[in-house]
């Protein structure tokens, strides 16, 4: 799976959470159709959808607020 390599969140548009302070964002830069999370425990980003359409995909299909792990 694709690593997010950055310090920084400038790169980053958020779209949501999972209701326990993690968020999910798209890349803005360098643009690209990947969903990371950011783990609010640990500062990391982390990929988990190739787009959308998977992440919409994903997240009700496994259900939880932990669906990404």
């Amino acid at each position: 799976m694709p690593q997010l390599a950055l310090n920084t969140f400038d790169a980053l548009l958020f779209s949501g959470d999972n209701g326990g302070g993690d968020q999910f964002a798209f890349v803005r830069t360098p643009e690209r159709d990947d969903i990371f999370v950011w783990e609010h425990e640990d500062d990391s980003r982390r990929w988990v959808a190739r787009d959308l359409r998977d992440y919409l995909g994903r997240s009700p299909a496994d259900g939880g607020d932990d669906w990404y792990r």
